[in-house]
């Protein structure tokens, strides 16, 4: 039997749907054991379809970059189902498009009525620690996925409402912290109980074909809702190129390359001419498909655009990707994925970059693009176990935006992630919290400016203190600015700084600490967006009386003068009359980017990824490495050309046909 959905009662249904995933939210955030699940919100629900979309999705708490995900491998991984039955995953490459880190712990309920499958809840916890080389799980240098942690592919955590022991037993002797891990699964477990209870209370008010008729309708609909906004954007393909700063093995950049083509209703995403997968923990598991973490910027296009649109998967229908197998941004088993998230928001910013030049002046600057969640080990000393803690999910500032300024300290890109409480991190870990401010004179400076970074100052007491932060980036390549606007700054990390002690981090891989040391931590800032000389002088004087902006930079990035406090007008019109106008073509890279490129020329870049495609995708980084050094070892000498790569190619291919037993 089917019913028509008409328009009111398919808001009534969205409503519901919504209201459902949200209670399922609080549920986790309040009865979650670790830290960065209850206080950092670095969870979320969802409402899945018999098909494996979203339906619901709750946008506005925890972390929303996983909207667009199709579960429907994972779903189809076991030919039956009962009721009462709880599915658990975490692994990118046996649980499909679902999973995308190991720390990702993802579990899925049937929702059955009168004997069939009409929806599932679905639940996700980042896991503080899930075993693995390091405490926290992600190494940035892990060469393999083996050393990332427990691997687990779709298994039945409960079997017709039965606790299956043997799998309970697996996850918490493979983790340094099975008690509070095993408390956030429950609280998972909880969430999706909640839904199927929910689920039933809407089937006795509306009737069963409503519910299953209303879930496709709104997917529908949310697809509509996508399809107009996208005509909004000019037919055209638009490319740009962005860059991860190194593989953590060395300075080698990894070119990240995307062509958007808009085309009426449709959207196709290229990332043919990125770089490959490489040997370090900065892959992603993308399987080609149209995947979330490559359509992130296209969602956040879609979400301003139409705030109002359904928060479902369908509104990536309209999305097309192609994502060549073994390139950096599908990577093929075993590569290690636990930074994948740096990686992420490279890619946002290169489709936000598309996006600018297909809709100028209407598009952000680039934000911090990275989220580094600080972890701190610290041994038990009468038990020689670790408790591991994360500390704060270090954000940067947004980028500036149209006819508005980034946010200070907080970037859209990562979702809504909290600070965690001060007390609550002394609460859990014994460190000591010294400072965690914005940091002034940060931000690229624009008509908008972009939003601030942060500083975030800690010590620790015991010995063996381990701290890490998985996808420390922009460190040296600032966030761009747009429209005339200015880069942003970078970030960085420094041991004891302004002492004799005092060591520069830079990317931070596995921090040994002594007793005493302070940890400082300095997140990137947002990109301007617009010519700075159009700021108002009067933002300029508010943002130095709140402490944001030095009177010094205020003269010098605005062309502002503050006598007294006041703004001179007279001095203010000659020093933005001297200054000069912003570089043409829209975007300001900084000078790092310009240098990088200088050092490694495009033409070069192109010629390495070209050899390149010739050979296998598992040893493509390995030969990359190869031919950087050699034209490292010319460039010493003499500017490189194309004829230094093929030539080193020649004696490096010729290497490695014998290691491949070709003649």
């Amino acid at each position: 039997m089917t019913v028509a959905i008409d328009r009111v009662t398919l808001e009534v249904l969205r409503n519901h749907y919504q209201a459902v995933v949200e209670d399922m939210a609080r549920i986790m955030e309040r009865t979650a054991y670790t830290t960065f699940v209850k206080e950092t919100a670095d969870f979320s629900t969802g409402l899945v379809s018999s098909g494996g979309e979203y339906v619901a999705y709750p946008w506005n708490l925890g972390a929303s970059s996983y909207l667009g995900l199709n579960m429907a491998h994972t779903l189809a991984y076991f030919d039956h189902y009962d009721e009462g039955d709880i599915v658990i995953c975490n692994d990118a490459y046996l649980s499909g498009p679902l999973c995308t880190h190991l720390p990702d712990i993802h579990i899925l309920r049937p929702i059955f009525h009168a004997g069939r499958i009409i929806c599932w809840g679905y639940a996700f916890v980042h896991s503080s620690d899930i075993g693995g080389a390091v405490p926290a799980s992600v190494w940035p240098r892990a060469t393999e996925i083996f050393q990332e942690g427990l691997r687990l592919r779709p298994t039945k955590l409960f079997r017709a409402g039965v606790l299956q022991e043997d799998v309970k037993n697996l996850i918490s002797d493979n983790c340094r912290i099975p008690e509070v891990n095993w408390g956030d699964i429950k609280a998972m477990v909880a969430a999706v109980s909640s839904c199927d209870r929910r689920i039933q209370e809407m089937i006795g008010k509306f009737g069963l074909a409503t519910v299953v008729e209303g879930i496709d309708a709104v997917l529908d609909y949310a697809e509509q809702r996508a399809r107009a906004a996208i005509r909004k954007i000019p037919d055209g393909t638009y490319r740009f190129t962005e860059y991860m700063e190194d593989d953590l093995r060395s300075e080698v950049p990894i070119r990240i390359e995307v062509a958007l083509t808009i085309e009426g209703d449709t959207i196709h995403l290229d990332f043919t001419g990125t770089d490959p997968q490489v040997s370090s923990a900065l892959n992603i598991a993308s399987h080609g498909v149209t995947h979330p973490f490559l359509c992130q910027a296209i969602n956040a296009y879609l979400v301003t655009e139409d705030p109002g649109i359904p928060k479902a998967s369908s509104i990536l229908r309209p999305v097309r990707v192609t994502a060549p197998p073994g390139c950096l941004v599908n990577a093929l088993f075993p590569s290690p994925i636990g930074v994948r998230y740096g990686t992420v928001l490279r890619v946002f910013d290169a489709v936000l970059g598309a996006l600018a030049q297909a809709l100028p002046g209407r598009v952000p600057a680039a934000p911090a693009g990275g989220i580094s969640p600080v972890v701190a080990s610290v041994l038990d000393l009468m038990t020689g176990q670790r408790q591991v803690q994360v500390v704060e999910p270090m954000l940067g500032g947004g980028g500036g935006r149209p006819e508005m300024d980034g946010i200070s300290g907080a970037d859209s890109t990562a979702g809504f992630l909290r600070n965690t409480p001060v007390e609550s991190i002394e609460a859990e870990v014994p460190i000591v919290m010294r400072r965690y401010h914005l940091i002034p004179d940060t931000g690229g400076a624009g008509e908008y400016r972009g939003g601030l970074a942060v500083r975030l100052d800690f010590q620790v007491f015991h010995p063996h203190a381990i701290v890490t932060a998985r996808g420390m980036e922009r460190c040296r390549l600032e966030p761009w600015g747009v429209a005339g606007g200015r880069a942003g700054t970078s970030g960085s990390c420094v041991v004891n700084r302004g002492t004799p002690r005092a060591r520069d981090i830079g990317k931070v891989d596995v921090l040994h600490l002594e007793p005493g040391d302070v940890v400082s931590f300095f997140s990137p800032s947002g990109g301007g967006h617009g010519d700075p000389r159009r700021r108002d002088p009067v933002a300029v004087q508010n943002d130095v009386r709140a402490g944001f902006l030095s009177v010094e930079r205020a003269r010098a990035a605005y062309g502002v003068a503050l006598v007294g406090g006041q703004v001179d007008a007279k001095a203010t019109a000659g020093l933005r009359a001297a200054m000069p106008a912003p570089p043409n073509g829209g975007f300001d890279f900084g000078e790092r980017r310009a240098e990088m490129e200088r050092r490694w020329p495009l033409a070069i870049q192109d010629a390495a990824f070209r050899v390149l495609e010739s050979v296998p995708a598992a040893v493509r980084d390995w030969g990359k490495h190869q031919i950087y050094e050699r034209i490292r070892e010319i460039a010493a000498a003499r500017p490189p050309t194309t004829a230094d790569v093929d030539e080193a190619w020649a004696d490096i291919r010729g290497r490695l046909a014998r290691a491949l037993g070709e003649s």
